[in-house]
């Protein structure tokens, strides 16, 4: 008689040590009561730097581990990965997160036993203990906009529905699944949000993981540039949602600007977020920059879309 799994935790991995992540996890799976079963997915991601994660992997007996010989990009592999669940639900962790709590998988299996259609955890960084200067300014960004108690992202909760920590139950999955036009950096999980929120109940509870993969002010200016073609692409599936809020609002004002102009500011923009060192200066500047890229390339599209 096949083994019913209740809970697939699918970990997606590019360039990253996961085994801090595994060994805790293993340990509070084997920690749960009898009856709950549990399975733990790794998928590589073509990373380029190499750890010691198959070998680490091979001694967890729950964890199933594999290697892909080329990046498939963010939305391809959890795609990739969810074809292989097989728990009535399934909790989706980057490779870069640390559960806050001894008892965060079992925090999980009772909202699946609950009823709730989808769980998502939440954010911290309460084990990051990084605080060389170069880092400041991206861990700023992420507890303004990102690291926020449930009681917040309740307010718009397919807006903070992060990937890095969010356990929805399989069907679900397997009826709406994360759109493949994503490639790169960013939005595929915002855009998945949205699509989930018009058809189930999202619930934003406090069962954090700390987010350990920090970057420099550098490394995010550029991350951001990379997503903008994908911050335009959820703008064109989602305008009434995503487009008059935050820099997708501003952008539709600043697209009516001529782009020399656009093109002036974003070079002033960039100089300055590259010169100053006020966090919080630096996020408004980072914030207009977003939205003015953001504006040139939805210029971009709509005169490609006349052509």
């Amino acid at each position: 008689m096949a083994v019913t799994v209740s809970l697939s935790i699918l970990i997606p991995v590019y360039n990253w040590d996961i085994g801090p992540l595994l060994t805790r996890l293993h340990s509070q799976c084997l920690q749960l009561s009898e009856g709950l079963q549990v399975e733990i997915i790794v998928m590589d991601d073509g990373s380029r730097e190499k750890y010691a994660n198959a070998s680490v992997a091979g001694q967890l007996p729950l964890v199933r581990y594999e290697e892909s010989g080329v990046n498939r990009g963010r939305a391809k592999i959890r795609n990739e990965l969810l074809q292989q669940a097989k728990g009535d639900y399934v909790l989706f962790l980057d490779a870069d997160m640390l559960p806050d709590q001894d008892n965060f998988i079992q925090t999980y299996l009772e909202k699946g036993r609950e009823g709730c259609e989808i769980v998502c955890g939440g954010i911290s960084y309460l084990q990051n203990k990084e605080d060389h200067p170069q880092f400041s300014f991206y861990l700023y960004k992420s507890r303004r906009t990102e690291a926020l108690p449930p009681s917040v992202r309740r307010t718009i909760p397919w807006r903070y529905l992060f990937t890095s920590n969010i356990m929805v139950r399989r069907d679900i999955l397997k009826s709406t699944h994360f759109d493949s036009r994503f490639t790169g950096y960013g939005f595929e999980d915002i855009e998945w949000g949205v699509r989930l929120g018009d058809l189930f109940a999202i619930s934003h509870i406090d069962n954090s993981c700390s987010h350990m993969g920090v970057m420099s002010k550098e490394q995010v200016f550029a991350k951001m540039r990379d997503s903008i073609h994908n911050y335009a692409l959820l703008l064109s599936l989602h305008p009434s949602q995503t487009g008059h809020t935050g820099a997708g609002g501003i952008a539709r004002v600043f697209r009516n600007f001529p782009d020399i102009l656009l093109r002036g500011g974003d070079n002033l923009l960039s100089r300055l977020f590259h010169g100053l060192s006020w966090n919080w200066l630096l996020f408004y500047i980072f914030q207009c920059d977003k939205a003015v890229l953001l504006a040139r390339e939805l210029k971009k599209e709509s005169k490609d879309g006349l052509s």
